[in-house]
């Protein structure tokens, strides 16, 4: 599979990964999603034909990993927050 089909896999399971209510499977969709970028970009400079393919790939995973942190970190934030309440 070509890289740039990878990353666009890659961040379509990450975006996906984002709406699971559980942490450590959002966690892993950072990860996946992070990985996905990196194949994007390095398919990009293999290639200045697979621009298109690649950039897509990249703005899906940077969006997947976005939803993927975003809940966590609301996660702590509400957290310390409830602590300087008490």
């Amino acid at each position: 599979m070509p890289k740039d089909y990878a990353s666009i896999a890659l961040g379509v399971v990450s975006m996906l990964l984002s709406f699971v209510p559980v942490i450590p499977l959002q966690l892993l969709g950072a990860v996946a999603g992070g990985c996905g970028f990196v194949f994007g970009r390095r398919a990009r400079r293999a290639d200045y034909r697979r621009d298109l393919t690649s950039t897509v790939g990249m703005v899906c995973s940077g969006v997947g990993v976005f939803l993927c942190l975003l809940a966590p970190v609301l996660a702590i934030v509400s957290n310390i927050a409830l602590l300087f309440m008490r």
